[in-house]
């Protein structure tokens, strides 16, 4: 027996409708074709599956067996296209998700880079932005996950959050600015210059306010794009800070130094970033978003062997 998932689409069509001519409209076929293949799936059977000595569409025993399977098969053809179609998303869709400024140093270009290897008809769009726009972009459905700092979102019932590893903090300057011949610099004296940062977590700026005396703390110089804020520092006597990969990355290119720091508070000696994998909670993830989260927390991995290893 040879069961033709079109004819079967059409029987189910038929008892649906109740009619020939109604069926027919319904699966986009002319009433001739139609009945040819009622006819071409009874053949097939063995078996007249419609009554046609009564005036009304009646079912004969055979049809009345036939139709759960039909039906299942139609099913079966759904959830199968659905799949496929799934498949294909996967390998021609478009990504978009969001990330803070810091995480575009090392992380991130290089998952990209592993995503687009693997996935390569994919498209990627990441948009790196602070903290209070990414979270507006999450709420509103815009982006289905962020890279970012994690100072708020763990406080938020609505997010998931997955932690990246923590690398440690420091402040830095271009080589040629006066601190930078300093062995050690004290807080006070690191204070007299200007801040030039990104959005502050509320950790770091606690931190910088304790360091700088103050009740609260807002940097004089603040910009979301890392280049052009450390690009500043070459012509000015600003400051700034920096992860470990935030250095090495730019620490040619930008002629950047590490200031070494004595007598300050011990929340800064332990100031580390604190960066996060985030999502709503309850939303439904696509597999692009799958495959790239899963690489993104990968790479995370596999950088921090290598640091490890470079180190020992």
């Amino acid at each position: 027996m040879h069961l033709d998932f079109r004819q079967l689409r059409n029987f189910v069509a038929l008892v649906e409708q109740g009619s020939f001519g109604q069926a027919a409209d319904v699966v986009c076929l002319s009433q001739s074709a139609f009945s040819r293949s009622i006819q071409a799936l009874e053949q097939s059977v063995g078996h007249p599956l419609i009554d046609r000595q009564s005036k009304f569409l009646q079912l004969t025993p055979y049809g009345h067996k036939l139709l759960p399977y039909a039906r299942r098969f139609q099913d079966l053809t759904l959830e199968l296209k659905g799949l496929l179609r799934e498949v294909d998303d996967e390998q021609n869709g478009e990504l978009i998700f969001g990330c803070g400024p810091a995480p575009t140093a090392r992380l991130i270009p290089a998952a990209v880079a592993e995503f687009n290897r693997l996935t390569p008809q994919a498209k990627v769009n990441f948009r790196v932005d602070n903290w209070n726009a990414l979270r507006i972009a999450l709420a509103s459905g815009e982006l289905p996950f962020v890279v970012a700092d994690t100072w708020h979102a763990e406080l938020d019932t609505q997010l998931r959050v997955q932690p990246l590893r923590s690398q440690r903090c420091f402040f830095i300057c271009h080589r040629s600015h006066p601190l930078a011949r300093r062995e050690a610099v004290t807080a006070q004296e690191l204070m007299r210059y200007p801040l030039a940062a990104p959005y502050l977590p509320p950790g770091v700026r606690k931190v910088l306010a304790t360091l700088s005396g103050q009740a609260d703390y807002t940097p004089a110089i603040q910009c979301d794009h890392i280049y052009a804020l450390l690009s500043i520092l070459a012509q000015s006597q600003a400051i700034s800070f920096a992860s470990e990969d935030g250095f090495q990355l730019c620490r040619q290119s930008h002629q950047l130094v590490k200031l070494e720091l004595r007598d300050v508070p011990d929340e800064w000696r332990f100031m580390q970033t604190r960066f996060g994998l985030i999502s709503p909670a309850q939303q439904a993830r696509t597999p692009l978003v799958d495959k790239m989260t899963d690489i993104i927390l990968l790479t995370d991995e596999q950088q921090q062997w290598q640091d490890e290893g470079q180190g020992s």
